[in-house]
């Protein structure tokens, strides 16, 4: 198989290199919207369908998330990102641009979560992956106190976890070094998702998005984290709920919510009561209701039978109809539960010795 591969991409840049270049430059202004998989069928139109068969299972394997590091392990993986590198490498005596595009076409990448990554995302970061000497910091408050100040998006690795992702890094609010976990404000991000997609994450960190249960549990479990919780509601008032102690246990036993204390704040505590319920999505019933409050009320949180918050419910930014009262985004010291809240933030930071 993988003779097939490397043959195929040599083919490819010197045999048919007018079409390969000219696909790279009329891509150029929409970096974001190419896609290796198209880039690879536009060659291979003429050759035998169980070659295109072969590269497709190739670029986009049925794996789980939290298996992508062994991409770079695999001849089968490796192979596509050193010779599609290879060849702009080689190209770049006559067009040096083409190098930095391929370049360019990664830095969306960072902004991706879970499951929302797109394959050649996937492909980049096997390629990381294999640089074992690179060292990353644990949390944003780590990268607050090396100096960095700035909000933004960094790369961090808690200790428990075996390998980096992106976060969203708040360096302002309440003296900085916040991770968020969830962020929500206009609803261009379905959150009505089944349990792969909140395990492992999605969205956009420069949108909505969900960090992923297994990312929040590695970096909770092991060292002790507050809560930040802001909420917006239509008119654009704030309040915040904020604990001293927060964790959530591993998926074996249902990323429950283990530890949860020390509350404050003037949005309410409107979470305690889910305190050691464990998670539950539309296709994975972990409450004590008889029904599944995910599917009762459009979302997926820590629900017992069934919820006093429910921060990741259905997004309608408009006052609910009796049919839909207590399906939204709410927080019921805040509003009231029956009330769809505009906006959330939550966010976490390790407690400082």
């Amino acid at each position: 198989m993988i003779a097939v591969v490397t043959f195929l991409l040599f083919f490819v840049h010197f045999s048919e290199n007018a079409v390969y270049v000219g696909n790279i430059h009329e891509l150029h202004n929409d970096v974001n919207n190419l896609k290796f998989t198209k880039l690879l069928n536009a060659k291979l139109e003429n050759r035998p369908d169980p070659w295109k068969t072969d590269i497709n299972s190739l670029i986009q394997p049925e794996n789980e998330e939290n298996n992508i590091a062994y991409l770079g392990k695999t001849d089968n993986y490796v192979e596509i990102p050193i010779k599609f590198s290879f060849a702009v490498d080689k190209e770049k005596d006559r067009n040096d641009g083409n190098k930095n595009f391929i370049l360019n076409m990664f830095r969306g990448c960072d902004a991706l979560v879970g499951t929302s990554k797109i394959q050649l995302c996937r492909l980049d970061k096997a390629q990381e992956s294999l640089d074992i000497k690179k060292t990353y910091p644990r949390s944003c408050r780590e990268i607050l106190e090396s100096g960095i100040n700035k909000s933004g998006i960094y790369e961090i690795k808690p200790r428990t976890s075996s390998k980096p992702f992106s976060v969203l890094c708040d360096m302002e609010t309440k003296g900085g070094g916040w991770t968020h976990i969830q962020k929500r404000f206009d609803g261009s991000q379905d959150f009505y998702l089944g349990w792969r997609d909140y395990k492992f994450g999605f969205g956009d960190l420069n949108g909505e998005f969900w960090m992923g249960l297994e990312n929040i549990y590695h970096m909770t479990a092991f060292e002790t984290n507050e809560l930040l919780i802001e909420l917006t509601d239509r008119d654009k008032k704030n309040a915040y709920a904020q604990y001293t102690s927060f964790s959530i246990g591993p998926e074996k036993d249902g990323y429950p919510l283990n530890v949860l204390k020390g509350f404050s704040g003037d949005a309410g505590d409107a979470l305690t009561p889910h305190l050691n319920a464990k998670f539950t999505t539309h296709d994975v019933d972990q409450d004590t209701n008889p029904g599944n409050c995910a599917q009762m009320y459009n979302g997926a949180w820590w629900y017992t039978s069934c919820h006093a918050s429910n921060l990741n419910g259905k997004y309608m930014n408009i006052a609910l109809s009796d049919a839909y009262k207590h399906h939204g985004l709410n927080w019921s010291g805040f509003r009231g539960h029956e009330y769809n809240l505009a906006g959330s933030r939550i966010l976490i930071r390790p407690i400082g010795a």
